[in-house]
């Protein structure tokens, strides 16, 4: 079968790293770098599927939203060298994720990290507090960890030099447990931390 995406073009980049740092992007949000019958191209490749996106009350209100499909997360891998695809979640929480991500300036979401990312830096944090000789608070955090009582929040980015900003959006199923689980995360590894309730 002929591939109607056969060449990666710089728009093509920026729209794959949007879509495999925030899970779900809407069809406006994908329009900042793709034309509709680019979208449509990935859509009939199978890079990409749709989803729609009902909010309560008016229709007018819905969202076409867009995931990677595991070809596209394979493709996105590829091209985009991003080591930790964020997990897409439900749309009302992915697209929230996107909406932060698609307001910030090109220059700042170049310092976009996925939770996957910050699960790396926290257990290297852990490593080197060992190494530094705190063994035994990094052992409690390591087992804490294990636990679940520490979790890592959805994203970061840097915004300026020394001033990087956890993001999580938080759910109706959240929680105090996991609320604290997050902020100890924040904690150990020195973020301002942002929240947005949905």
């Amino acid at each position: 079968m002929k591939r109607r995406i056969s060449k990666i073009y710089p728009r093509d980049k920026a729209a794959l790293t949007a879509l495999g740092r925030c899970g779900h992007v809407d069809r406006e949000q994908l329009g900042e770098w793709l034309r509709p019958k680019r979208i449509a191209a990935y859509e009939k490749d199978g890079l990409v599927e749709r989803v729609q996106y009902s909010r309560p009350g008016s229709r007018d209100a819905d969202r076409t939203a867009y995931r990677l499909t595991a070809e596209g997360r394979k493709l996105c891998r590829d091209v985009c060298g991003l080591p930790h695809l964020y997990h897409a979640q439900s749309p009302a929480h992915d697209l929230t994720l996107a909406d932060r991500y698609c307001s910030l300036s090109p220059e700042v979401r170049e310092s976009w990290q996925t939770e996957g990312d910050l699960q790396e830096r926290f257990l290297s944090r852990l490593n080197q507090m060992a190494d530094e000789g705190e063994w035994a608070l990094a052992h409690h955090l390591l087992l804490q960890w294990d636990e679940g009582h520490i979790s890592m929040p959805d994203c970061s980015y840097t915004v300026e030099p020394h001033i990087e900003i956890a993001f999580e959006v938080v759910t109706s199923h959240y929680g105090p447990d996991e609320l604290e689980a997050k902020e100890r995360a924040v904690e150990v590894l020195s973020l301002e931390y942002e929240t947005e309730r949905i």
